[in-house]
Order: C-alpha cells, then structure tokens, then sequence
C-alpha cells in the first residue's frame, strides 16, 4: 500500500495519460477527416444548426471512443500505429466517410426526415458505431497490424 500522496500522484499521472489519449484521438479525426470538413463547411448553409451540432457530437465522441479504443478499454481489435503511414491513405478515406455520415448524413436526417434538431447529438453514436468497425476494414485490407500495435498484449 501506498501513501496519499502516491495514490494521488498516480491517479493524476493515469488522467493526463487519458487526457493525451483522446487530445491525440481528436487530432487524429480532426486532420483525417478534413475531405469531409470541407464537405460539410459548403453543405451548412443549408442546414446551419443540425449539420454543425451533429459535428460537434461526432468529434467529442469519436475524440473519446478512438482514445478507448486505441487503449483497449474496449476490445473491438487491434488498431494500427497513428504513424504508420502505409495505412494513411485508407484511415483519411474511412474517417472522412465516417463523419461524413455522422454529421451531414445525420443533420440531414434530423431536419429533413424527423424534424427535429435532437436527432443531431446522434452523429457521435455514428461517429463511435463507425470507428468501432474500424480495425476489420483494416484488416480485411492491411492484415493484422503485426508490427509494434498500439497496445502490447
């Protein structure tokens, strides 16, 4: 057992671990995902408050899944490297894809099928549904990220 302050010494270690975790998730979509950005900074005029708040629940929530997901704090598979470039190409055209339809895709839907602007919050399940099948695209195209994955088993 330790002392208080040990404990506290490592629970504050442990969040700033977590909190560059999901700076690093949020980074990684947020520059991955500009193709869509563009996308939905042109499409907005037409639906100003559901594409935007749709895209913001996206990137939180995909901000906080990539980070747990890259922790194996849920194990959907492993992840690849955020610096192995081979797979660059494949990661822009997936997370663009993914908030493309988490945030246009559903703040259309919200306006246009249900009328209401509380269906926009759920661009961050699509974000997080998204993400979460991530690691099988890769592997049905890459294989198993063999060399150094993120989490050491």
């Amino acid at each position: 057992m330790g002392t208080t302050g040990t404990v506290v010494g490592r629970l504050r270690e442990s969040v700033a671990e977590w909190l560059e975790q999901v700076f690093y998730g949020g980074a990684e979509l947020a520059v991955l995902s500009t193709p869509a950005f563009v996308v939905a900074l042109v499409t907005q005029n037409r639906y100003p408050d559901a594409i935007p708040i749709a895209g913001l629940f996206a990137l939180a929530a995909g901000s906080l899944g990539l980070a747990g997901f890259r922790a194996g704090v849920v194990d959907i598979g492993a992840w690849p490297r955020r610096g192995e470039l081979v797979t660059l190409p494949l990661r822009t055209l997936y997370f663009s894809l993914v908030f493309f339809l988490a945030s246009i895709a559903t703040g259309v839907l919200a306006v246009e099928a249900v009328g209401s602007l509380w269906v926009a919050p759920l661009g961050g399940v699509v974000q997080l549904s998204g993400l979460a099948a991530f690691p099988t695209v890769y592997r049905a195209i890459h294989g198993e990220p063999v060399t150094r994955p993120v989490v050491k088993r």
